[in-house]
């Protein structure tokens, strides 16, 4: 035992779907009773150009019942509505003076066992049924990605990030990881190699599965990080699209290969079919791109010459 106790914070989930073309916000929102999601709230030193444009919408969905070593527990759910098509669920359980073992156990449990990907989607499905008037081309895809982030306010005993990352490191890289089993001292130097640190008492590590913050300003982290999680939903969709396209394109050629015709291109049909996907994909990577802008917007245009 470490004797340690997370005095506050909380376990967050992130589902990603995709659900359409586009989605038209302001159509949508009188449908499902969403707001608008207050966006990226600078709590840290951040460039004010760094938003959301347009803001997507959030919608409450209840609570979702879950099993932590034998405990029952109760999280929050609540969907977000991107105009690029895109939804994501977001599930959290808040965290008050809870052993370090147990903020462990639960995470792990959570993550590998307590089957949330069903409730998620399903909340999910019941927002676009809902909206479904406002989608674009509508079409709730049976892919998902996933990403979780554990989140501590505040350690007692009191402690900065550096003390933090020196006393619990393994268990830390164990939920990165979402690994149970007892991981090489190369293996945690490795996935804590790269902390980021910017006052004493914060740390942000971050691994392919999930990240850790310790931070009590953490609202804008875990928005960042779902929204990256969107975009590689987004990105790894259209990667199978074109990847099917591709595939069903070399099936068809085949037999018109053998009959081809002087005055017909057996190649017209497919490629054009090709060629809307690709102008799809152009279209749904600038919304995303510029959802959340990153760039600052000049001032003035340059004089011609």
């Amino acid at each position: 035992m470490t004797g340690i106790r997370v005095v506050s914070g909380h376990l967050f989930f992130f589902y990603a779907y995709d659900a359409g073309f586009e989605i038209a916000l302001d159509a949508a929102r009188p449908l499902c009773e969403a707001s608008e999601s207050p966006g990226i709230a600078g709590l840290r030193p951040a460039p004010p150009y760094l938003q959301y444009r347009p803001k997507p919408l959030v919608v409450p969905a209840g609570k979702v019942s879950a099993t932590v070593s034998g405990n029952s527990c109760s999280l929050d759910a609540a969907v977000k509505i991107f105009d690029f098509g895109a939804l994501s669920v977001t599930l959290t359980l808040p965290v008050r003076d809870l052993p370090w073992e147990a903020f462990t156990e639960a995470a792990h449990a959570l993550s590998t066992e307590g089957g949330l990907e069903k409730p998620a989607r399903e909340a999910a499905l019941r927002v676009f049924e809902r909206i479904r008037p406002a989608v674009s081309r509508p079409m709730f895809a049976e892919l998902v990605e996933e990403y979780s982030l554990w989140h501590v306010g505040s350690f007692s005993p009191g402690m900065t990030g550096t003390e933090a990352l020196a006393r619990i490191p393994r268990d830390i890289a164990c939920l990165l990881t979402l690994e149970r089993g007892d991981l090489s001292e190369t293996a945690i130097a490795e996935i804590v190699r790269s902390p980021i640190r910017y006052f004493d008492n914060d740390l942000f590590l971050a691994e392919w599965n999930a990240a850790f913050v310790y931070d009590p300003k953490f609202q804008d982290t875990a928005e960042v990080l779902e929204f990256l999680n969107v975009q590689l939903l987004e990105l790894r969709y259209f990667d199978r699209l074109l990847h099917d396209a591709i595939d069903g394109m070399t099936e068809e050629l085949l037999p018109r290969r053998r009959l081809f015709h002087v005055l017909h291109d057996p190649y017209e049909k497919p490629l054009r079919k090709l060629s809307t996907i690709r102008t799809d994909i152009s279209l749904v990577r600038e919304r995303i791109y510029n959802a959340l802008n990153t760039r600052p917007r000049r001032r003035g245009r340059r004089r011609s010459s």
